[in-house]
């Protein structure tokens, strides 16, 4: 079985349709955000996100991230308004997965693991996968292990880490520093990286997202006709993409 590419770039920018053209993944973090009257809303709403779903097609991947709350996983009312919006999210776009970002003041210390596994076990984990990315101190080795016992998927920079093992490969391409974009060559060891896999969601967070879209969709396919790995879905042209309010 192929190896199954969902490819995006950092957000959303212009219609969601002519977005759906170049990329088929999608991440939403849906949180709450202030307001010019000093209050907090619900961003996207679920209007907008019924929206999405539909002006998509079925094979569109959409991958929830948790607001800015839940990511810090201290209770109270603000992290059970952006765990019911998550759950929500999830069910009205069919999300592929649920990606928990933590910062780092989330340490491997036990009372963060315990918040973490926590949280991650009231999510769906069959259809919509259980990705978390650690930040700050957790070594590799450590969010591996950590993660399993939750049956999580670790995301990685996969430019800078070795991607871990599983079925399904979660995968982010920042653009910081002087890596402002990455060649064939660095994309061609990306996906050496990722190999055989179910699933691999890949995220590309360069002003030049669509340009490596293509270029790793293209050295996938060489890859793959050399026998190391699966081929990439729907390969398109056309549009830069960047920030976005996702409205």
């Amino acid at each position: 079985m192929p190896t199954r590419f969902h490819i995006g770039a950092q957000s959303l920018r212009g219609a969601i349709t002519a977005y759906a053209k170049r990329f088929d993944l999608l991440e939403v973090r849906v949180g709450l955000v202030p307001t010019p009257k000093g209050k907090s809303s619900l961003a996207p709403s679920l209007a907008t996100l019924r929206r999405w779903r539909k002006e998509t097609p079925p094979a569109f991947s959409f991958c929830v991230v948790a607001g800015p709350n839940l990511s810090r996983l201290k209770p109270g009312p603000e992290f059970d308004i952006e765990l019911d919006a998550a759950k929500a999210a999830i069910d009205v776009l069919q999300a592929r997965c649920f990606v928990l970002r933590t910062p780092a003041e989330v340490t491997p210390a036990p009372v963060w693991r315990n918040r973490i596994g926590a949280l991650l076990a009231q999510f769906p984990n069959d259809a919509t996968r259980v990705v978390w990315e650690p930040g700050g101190v957790w070594e590799l080795d450590t969010a591996i292990v950590a993660a399993r016992a939750w049956r999580a998927v670790v995301a990685v920079d996969a430019s800078r880490e070795p991607v871990p093992p599983g079925p399904v490969a979660y995968v982010r391409l920042r653009g910081m520093g002087e890596t402002h974009s990455y060649g064939p060559s660095a994309l061609e060891r990306m996906a050496a990286s990722i190999g055989d896999r179910q699933d691999a969601f890949v995220v590309l967070e360069t002003d030049t997202a669509l340009r490596e879209c293509k270029t790793l969709r293209t050295v996938a396919a060489g890859v793959a006709a050399q026998g190391g790995m699966g081929r990439l879905v729907r390969p398109h042209g056309g549009i830069v993409v960047g920030d976005d309010e996702q409205e």
